[in-house]
């Protein structure tokens, strides 16, 4: 049972999926069942492809999504998304971040490996050159797959792309630089910054392992995370109570037959495997908790699988709805004001001709 006491007064926990081919999903049971925005009103297409969220970092409830179709904002007062204006229509959404210090920034990330901001909550957009490669081997097109603000330095975002390494921006978002050129793999899926015994450092996953850098990136080295049979190591995510616990997803290969979840308790000096319930489908694609809860963690495999933990990680449960290819699974307090009275993504006969003759 989960105690909502643990979050601001006046919220509960709603999670968010992002699926390709089923747009976004919805969660108001931590996962146990899920509904798409109603199909009326929804204003956004529900075979749409969903690569992303973005959670407001100062209006609950409130949170973009990436699309195959363009950009879209959740308005958790009319329960609806709304189209969000912009050149990257023709492009796939892959990462969006929104600054925690100024919520009107915002970075998209894209395939082709492209970068957009605006200063002004999404109402105008600038594209952002990056010296790039263009074309990469075994993937053809690079495109971002990770993309956020430093947790520490106000104007510093860090950015990987696949297959084109490790890039900073020092002067939020307007230019980049980019890392690790010595890095073995420059196949790069997430960063995690952290600070550890006064130290700054940046954890970086390939697809040959766990890197490690004490020089704000400028060189990597390679962690030992013991004897594990794969190597394809996809994401991490450092605790938000900042105790030292990390965990990081491994599989087989892209998107594969099987993965692991790794914990370290020590910032990633040391790796233990965590125990997930029954098999995994494909490689766990991604891991999140949020702040207003640290001990509140979900993560999922690309093939649909949706894992849930209750107490900080120790423990996890999968859940028994299968959502299909997943690229992220999120979640967020959310006013319950907000949560009153949803409307079904679903309606019978009846309702409907009742809904139609109101």
């Amino acid at each position: 049972m989960y105690n909502t006491d643990r979050l601001p007064e006046g919220t509960l926990p709603v999670v968010y999926a992002a699926s390709i081919g089923h747009s976004g999903w919805f969660s108001h049971d931590l996962g146990e069942s899920w509904q798409r925005a109603h199909t009326n009103w929804g204003g956004i297409y529900n075979e749409s492809r969903c690569w992303c969220f973005a959670i407001h970092p100062d209006r609950p409830g409130e949170l973009l999504a990436g699309t195959d179709q363009g950009i879209y904002r959740w308005d958790p007062r009319v329960q609806r998304w709304n189209y969000v204006p912009s050149p990257m229509d023709g492009l796939h959404i892959l990462k969006l971040t929104q600054c925690p210090a100024n919520s009107d920034l915002i970075i998209a990330g894209t395939r082709p490996a492209e970068l957009f901001r605006s200063e002004d909550g999404g109402l105008t957009w600038e594209w952002t050159p990056i010296a790039n490669k263009t074309e990469v081997p075994y993937i053809n097109t690079p495109r971002v797959t990770s993309l956020q603000f430093d947790p520490e330095v106000a104007g510093k975002v860090w950015m990987t792309i696949e297959i084109d390494g490790v890039w900073r921006s020092d002067d939020a978002g307007k230019s980049w630089v980019r890392l690790g050129t010595d890095l073995p793999d420059q196949d790069t899926h997430n960063v995690v910054i952290l600070r550890q015994d006064g130290k700054r450092v940046v954890l970086c996953t390939t697809e040959i392992g766990l890197f490690r850098s004490e020089d704000e990136g400028e060189t990597f080295a390679k962690v030992d995370t013991g004897d594990i049979p794969y190597h394809y190591f996809r994401h991490m995510l450092h605790r938000p109570d900042n105790t030292g616990v990390l965990f990081l997803s491994v599989g087989d290969r892209p998107s594969g037959d099987d993965a692991m979840l790794l914990r370290s308790r020590d910032y990633g000096a040391n790796w233990e495997v965590v125990d997930l319930p029954g098999n995994q489908n494909s490689t766990i694609w991604s891991i999140s908790a949020h702040p207003a809860d640290p001990m509140l963690l979900f993560c999922h495999s690309i093939m649909g699988e949706i894992y849930r933990s209750l107490d900080g990680g120790e423990t996890w449960e999968k859940m028994e709805k299968f959502l299909g290819e997943l690229r992220e699974v999120v979640w967020a307090p959310v006013p319950e004001q907000f949560l009153s009275d949803r409307p079904k993504a679903w309606v019978t006969a009846d309702e409907f001709a009742a809904e139609s003759s109101a």
